[in-house]
């Protein structure tokens, strides 16, 4: 047991700034005290034993991270004895996770983030992301790995469904805002992966990203430097994958002259889970375990995670022989003990009374119903939707209908309570509603496709509800478990694909209840884009609903039954097959072209020779059960690189809707290749039936510029084009 910790120094004063009481903590530190605030372990809160942990950390501990079944008193009693009883009182910082929604059992589950990121709703996210924080925060955790800012740019990638979409303003945007919710209740944001994760070879988890520093600049790095300048987020969590063959935990220009230099990010980084041993056993750049932690804490990672493999007494003993720079050990220290102060958990590290009846209140449940109102995205429509009151015999069918997958990085208790999609179209079709499973996630069910067949030939319209699955929850399997009922894992982390086919079973299902012929409703209930070219052939309505959280079945029916009005856009692009990708839409001119099918024959090879290059469905693309009308596009300059974009936006159908307003940006000619075109801007706006509204977009230096030949932004003169709801209209920059 330690002893009652009744010291007085500078660093406990309060009046004092945390840079203050940080240095001068700091300055009272034994070597070794530095090293294990450098460290942390998993799970030291839970069942927390006092004489335990001053056993097996004497000199203390950095962090302890936690998910699922949190307990705020073991919370409270592990900081009580971290403050009262160590030699210092230094305060643990407690981490978890936050994707969408608080990882721990009983709290609010929103849709999963590439859902969130259909919403085009930055206000939105950071009323959800606040939410969040006020749940994480009242459970005593300082920390959250999130947001996840890497553009899902391979639906491959089993880790799509965690990012906001392909597009780096969209991310940013989302990005900032969850930043900002979350910090504002006290929670240290920890963006991740920081940086180019998203683009990994083949769509393989961890592979390397082939990209040079521009396409860095333009694309993947915007997001987390959104997160940085103007969130303020006070943390970061660097990619496990190498970039041009440096990994970036070894990468001291990506993790300091970049991020600290460039960005002015003065927070604390900490490595991915295992991240450094990865630079050995991996990577292959560090031929022992006292190399990768050198190489790692020179290219700026504070603290390691979840247990010591570089930073280990080894290193403390090289940098006291003078081999390691000490004073990269006390500047890692130094920016660890300072986020502790700046969070206030050396005055108050502790979880809230009662906190574990107030997780999932009212309010949070309403906010994720309007979450999951705002991110289903309707693909297609012949007419067949919304559903009509007469509509007759409805058959639901498939693996989503009775099950709400949810996503990864959430506790898998939230799935009971979660509403389903059969539930909800119960409710309000009562005996006209006929329920078939059809097939699990993977695997044929006995007979049940030839019972979904004839519940589909024995109704007057067909509702098949395909799935996929990322509740794994770490444990790594593949394959449906017929024994537990444990369905297949096909999407979220470790869990990539080599096809975009309906998983297993499910697209035998699709073309045998297909070929019924009745009018088909087709919802994916998927954590990626899947391949949709033949439902987009044969089903007369298509819904992208992600990974919904837990009111998705509700707003599911209210969506389908036209309680509510479609208003999401693709944040990611549909490619028509596996071999279209790489399928984004801001890409370079020679990228994609339609010289053979347009009858053109200037140049060859621009084309495919059974198919056009572009998207199914483009980012963006989203239909409504109303009709909305673009006028009156006008660029208006207010600067030297300023302008002003407006457009007239008119609610020309018969019912309420949400419309989100995009505006892409377009140089026309450039020396350094431009982008076909970029988003620039987005706003969403509700209308009532023959209602306009003039939306307003600012144009400024960074919407104009590229990245020069210095890797510095640059706005050079000439032509731009504007692009809005379909109209476009050309301004010109003008030489200064």
């Amino acid at each position: 047991m330690g002893v009652l910790f009744t010291m007085s120094f500078p660093y406990q004063d309060s009046a004092l700034s945390p840079e203050e009481r940080a240095r001068d903590l700091l300055s009272r530190m034994t070597p070794r005290e530095k090293l294990m605030q450098m460290c942390l372990r998993t799970n030291i809160a839970q069942d927390f034993d006092p004489d335990r942990f001053d056993a097996d950390y004497p000199d203390g501990l950095g962090a302890t991270y936690s998910t699922i079944r949190l307990c705020a008193a073991d919370i409270n009693r592990m900081q009580k004895h971290m403050l009262e009883r160590t030699r210092l009182g230094i305060p643990m910082l407690m981490m978890s996770e936050s994707l969408h929604g608080f990882f721990c059992d009983g709290a609010t589950v929103y849709p999963q983030a590439l859902g969130l990121g259909a919403t085009f709703d930055p206000a939105l996210l950071e009323r959800i992301s606040t939410a969040i924080g006020k749940q994480v925060r009242g459970m005593g955790v300082a920390e959250t790995f999130a947001p996840n800012l890497d553009l899902s740019q391979d639906p491959r990638w089993g880790r799509v469904e965690e990012n906001y979409g392909e597009d780096p303003y969209l991310t940013a945007r989302m990005g900032v805002s969850y930043v900002k919710g979350l910090q504002s209740q006290g929670v240290a944001a920890c963006p991740k992966h920081y940086v180019a994760h998203g683009a990994p070879q083949a769509g393989i988890n961890i592979g390397p990203v082939h990209a040079g520093e521009r396409e860095l600049r333009e694309t993947m790095l915007k997001p987390f430097a959104a997160a940085f300048t103007e969130g303020g987020a006070m943390s970061v969590m660097p990619a496990y994958s190498e970039l041009d063959g440096v990994p970036v935990h070894a990468n001291r220009f990506l993790v300091t002259d970049i991020l600290r230099g460039e960005l002015g990010f003065e927070g604390w980084s900490v490595s991915d889970w295992g991240a450094v041993g990865m630079l050995h056993h991996n990577h292959r750049v560090a031929r022992n375990a006292l190399e990768a932690g050198r190489m790692a804490l020179h290219a700026g990672i504070d603290m390691e995670a979840p247990s010591q493999f570089g930073f280990t007494d080894a290193l403390l003993e090289a940098a006291l022989r003078g081999e390691v720079d000490m004073g990269e050990i006390d500047q890692a220290v130094y920016r660890i003990l300072l986020g502790k102060f700046r969070l206030g958990l050396f005055e108050n590290p502790y979880a809230a009374d009662g906190i574990e009846e107030r997780l999932n209140p009212p309010e949070a449940r309403a906010l994720a119903l309007q979450a999951a109102l705002e991110s289903c995205v309707l693909l297609k429509n012949d007419g067949v939707l919304p559903l009509k009151p007469d509509a007759g015999r409805i058959a639901l069918i498939g693996p989503g209908a009775a099950l709400t997958q949810l996503g990864d990085y959430c506790a898998p208790s939230a799935m009971e309570r979660a509403v389903t999609i059969r539930e909800a179209m119960a409710r309000r079709a009562g005996d006209r509603l006929v329920y078939e499973k059809g097939t699990s996630i993977s695997f044929e069910n006995g007979d049940g496709i030839e019972r979904a067949v004839r519940a589909a030939q024995g109704a007057d319209v067909v509702v098949l509800a395909l799935a996929d699955s990322s509740s794994s929850y770490g444990a790594l399997r593949w394959g449906d478990d017929n024994v537990t009922g444990n369905p297949v894992t096909t999407c979220g982390e470790g869990y990539d694909m080599h096809t975009l086919k309906f998983p297993g079973a499910q697209q035998t299902l699709f073309e045998r209840v297909a070929a019924v012929g009745k009018p088909l409703v087709l919802l994916m209930m998927t954590g990626r884009p899947y391949e949709l070219t033949e439902a987009d052939r044969l089903a007369s309505a298509i819904m992208q609903v992600w990974y919904p959280g837990q009111e998705g079945g509700e707003a599911v029916a209210q969506l389908l039954f036209g309680e509510a009005n479609p208003s999401g856009r693709t944040p990611i692009s549909f490619p028509r097959s596996v071999g279209h990708i790489p399928c984004y839409y801001n890409h370079k001119p020679t990228a994609m072209g339609h010289y053979h099918h347009s009858g053109s024959y200037g140049e060859p090879g621009r084309d495919y020779v059974f198919s056009a290059p572009g998207a199914l469905f483009p980012f963006g693309h989203g239909l409504s059960y109303t009709t909305f009308e673009y006028a009156d596009l006008t660029i208006r300059q207010t600067g030297a690189t300023a302008f002003e974009a407006s457009v007239t936006v008119r609610n020309a159908g018969g019912r309420a809707g949400d419309e989100v307003v995009l505006m892409f940006l377009r140089d026309l000619v450039c020396r350094i290749t431009p982008f076909v075109r970029q988003l620039r801007g987005f706003r969403r706006v509700t209308l009532q039936p023959g209602e306009s509204a003039r939306v307003v977009f600012p144009i400024g230096f960074d919407d104009l510029s590229f990245i020069n030949e210095r890797m510095k932004p640059e706005v050079e003169p000439g032509e731009f084009e504007a692009q809005i709801g379909g109209l476009t209209a050309v301004f010109e920059v003008k030489a200064q």
